[in-house]
């Protein structure tokens, strides 16, 4: 697996009909709602152009009743997502030769600036997320889901989660510690840049293409269990939740972008659930230094 595959994926986790219309925001109805619903794919960083979307985007989480995403924090506590992070029992200088944990430590310092020893009972899934979030731009103080998380809370909705904390981890947990490893050598040494893989990543985000969103994602070098319950799977769950608090309350629903799209997304499991879903068109507007302060206006 190279570098893009695995930024790919990690940022989307973190972030599937043919795509008639590209949009990250969709509305649900019929089926006897009374009034519509909506999703959003949201990708889980702090990049002020990621945020820099029209007002219409915000305007429908205000209309709903409730807001949902993929895990609801506040159900969690620090302990369980530490834990759920790291091996039992073995250590990463077991599960690798002397020569790669060398290059891998030299590597990790560069990135974030700490030993690698620090991450040795980190499951390997998760100190690439950890390597690649220290380069991201963090010019918001809280990711784009959490963003709206806190929206949410500030007009008193009701929060949901779709997902069991414990579901997504037994999704990482498909893929054994050897084969976490494997993967995140193979991404260090990967030639390609990570800036051009998340650029690319950022500007199939930008431009709303779902499509392009779901090639990025998709990696043949994936064991096929791993696939099978990172996206299929949970896309299964995602939709039955989604359409169940649509049914009890209006619903903003925010998931990651790459669950919407193609024949096995959560967009398309909607509609066989007999639900009409829409996109709803709008852009993302120029990020400059005087955005923020004109969207507080």
């Amino acid at each position: 697996m190279n570098i893009n595959k695995f930024t790919i994926i990690s940022i989307l986790f973190l972030i599937s009909a043919s795509t008639f219309s590209q949009s990250l925001l969709w509305k649900i109805s019929g089926k006897g709602l009374k009034k519509p619903s909506y999703v959003y794919g949201t990708i889980h960083i702090q990049d002020k152009r990621v945020f820099s979307f029209e007002p219409i985007v915000e305007e429908k989480l205000k209309e709903c009743n409730a807001y949902s995403m993929e895990v609801l924090l506040d159900e969690l506590d620090k302990e369980s997502i530490q834990n759920a992070m790291l091996m039992k029992d073995v250590t990463l200088d077991k599960l690798m030769s002397k020569e790669d944990y060398d290059f891998l430590d030299k590597f990790i310092k560069e990135k974030t600036g700490m030993s690698l020893f620090l991450f040795n009972k980190t499951k390997p899934f998760f100190i690439m997320s950890q390597v690649m979030q220290a380069g991201m731009s963090k010019d918001k103080e809280m990711p784009l889901d959490l963003y709206f998380l806190d929206l949410a809370h500030k007009a008193n909705k009701k929060t949901l989660g779709i997902e069991k904390f414990e579901e997504q981890m037994a999704a990482v947990d498909q893929i054994s510690l050897q084969e976490q490893v494997r993967m995140l050598l193979e991404s260090a040494k990967d030639t390609v840049k990570e800036s051009d893989s998340f650029d690319k990543l950022l500007e199939a985000y930008l431009s709303e293409n779902l499509d392009q969103m779901l090639t990025l994602s998709n990696d043949s070098t994936m064991p096929a269990n791993f696939n099978e319950a990172f996206l299929t799977n949970r896309n299964v769950r995602m939709a039955q939740q989604i359409a169940k608090f649509s049914k009890k309350q209006t619903t903003f629903n925010a998931i990651g972008a790459a669950h919407l799209g193609g024949t096995k997304g959560v967009l398309e499991l909607l509609r066989k659930k007999g639900f009409t879903v829409e996109p709803v068109p709008f852009k993302f507007q120029d990020t400059n230094p005087f955005y923020d302060d004109f969207r507080q206006d």
